[in-house]
């Protein structure tokens, strides 16, 4: 895996090269980076391949990096998701894909959906990183809000940076050695 290339700036503090290209307006990769709230048991779920999408009411029309910040249980950042372009539909149809993947939830995800729409969120490859506490959050970023949902992590650059730096611990699950996925979930 390519590592990301890094400087100094002039106080001594590692910038990432992604950084330093948005700068100047041009970029590396075309994915957003997010920082995304999830359940852990949602997170354990994909790392078993048990989830192959998120489901949300509102998202991004393309594919992302997601750095999962786990809610309630951990209060913690502890992996990335690369996500596939979204699947944006009907409720019902979303909800089909839901019943698909979790028989008996069709009612469930309808109720959520009741706006009409939704996003079926492809799980594409899962990364653990070295965990990151809420505690050092708001320490080193004082401004520091957890996500409701998701925000987008490119129009915060000093905590993407500093995300970007922490230490990969390794692809996770099967979802990344034994499938691989379109970006409508449906294996290759």
């Amino acid at each position: 895996m390519e590592k990301e290339q890094t400087k100094r700036n002039r106080t001594g503090r590692k910038i990432s090269m992604a950084y330093q290209l948005s700068l100047l307006g041009e970029t590396k990769r075309q994915s957003p980076y997010i920082l995304m709230s999830l359940r852990e048991e949602y997170f354990e779920q994909m790392k078993k391949y048990n989830k192959k999408f998120e489901y949300r009411t509102r998202y991004l029309k393309e594919p992302t990096t997601a750095f999962i910040y786990i809610s309630k249980t951990k209060k913690s950042i502890v992996g990335k998701i690369d996500f596939g372009t979204p699947i944006i539909d009907k409720s019902e149809n979303i909800s089909e894909i839901a019943e698909n993947e979790h028989p008996g939830c069709y009612q469930q995800m309808m109720k959520y959906l009741s706006a009409g729409v939704g996003y079926a969120i492809p799980v594409k490859k899962i990364t653990l990183i070295e965990e990151v506490i809420l505690e050092e959050l708001t320490n080193k970023f004082p401004g520091f809000v957890v996500p409701q949902s998701y925000y987008i992590l490119d129009k915060k650059p000093e905590l993407l940076n500093y995300l970007l730096q922490k230490k990969d611990l390794g692809e996770h699950g099967e979802a990344n050695s034994k499938r691989i996925l379109q970006d409508d979930g449906r294996e290759l």
